[in-house]
């Protein structure tokens, strides 16, 4: 499996293409404000997009979506607890940018849920909600990665004061939730470097 960070976008959100160096199938999980850049590494890279994952529903991890899945016919996951955040353009913030952005999903997750990307990778979903009511992270497992969206961050969390975030509830997510997978387990976050289970176990003090 390889794994492509696209963070050319003004929220400095990380965009994940994660495919398969062998059968060329990948998926983008939260198709941020970066279209162009996400076309160009599918066409250069000859990747079948199987799927559009989205962490949650704000409109800077959502931004291209429609746009994405237009072109690539791709289908639109996430979890079913985030319908009404993504078709509610003040709830997912975009209204605040003077935009709309509606997203309505081809398929809903639920917790446990796993999407295989190929032989070699499958993405097993873990519901965390707190940041919003269907936050959702994807684990391999196998490969020891996990996509945390805006649950968990280096050395802190998701802000829990917009609509459908819950702050004991985000911290129950993760400690109960991904403090318990293996402390060799890569954390790649919505924004900002990556960590790791471990260095978050001990220095993440919002924990």
């Amino acid at each position: 499996m390889e794994l492509i960070v696209i963070n050319d976008n003004p929220y400095g959100q990380n965009i994940y293409v994660y495919f398969d160096s062998e059968t060329r199938e990948g998926v983008v999980i939260d198709s941020g404000d970066s279209f162009e850049t996400v076309r160009k590494v599918l066409e250069q890279n000859d990747i079948t997009l199987k799927a559009i994952l989205l962490t949650h529903g704000h409109f800077d991890h959502t931004f291209s979506v429609n746009e994405l899945r237009a072109l690539t016919n791709a289908p639109v996951y996430a979890h079913v607890d985030e319908t009404e955040l993504l078709r509610n353009a003040e709830y997912n913030r975009s209204s605040l940018r003077g935009i709309e952005i509606i997203v309505e999903a081809d398929k809903h997750f639920s917790d446990g849920d796993v999407f295989e990307i190929s032989a070699n990778g499958k993405l097993k979903v873990i519901h965390t909600a707190g940041h919003t009511a269907g936050g959702v992270c994807y684990y391999d497992e196998e490969n020891a990665f996990l996509f945390t969206g805006d649950t968990l961050f280096k050395e802190t969390i998701g802000r829990t004061d917009m609509p459908t975030g819950n702050h004991d509830t985000l911290l129950k997510s993760i400690r109960e939730k991904l403090f318990i997978l293996p402390e060799n387990v890569t954390v790649f976050a919505g924004h900002e470097d990556s960590s790791t289970i471990a260095h978050e176990k001990k220095y993440n003090r919002a924990i």
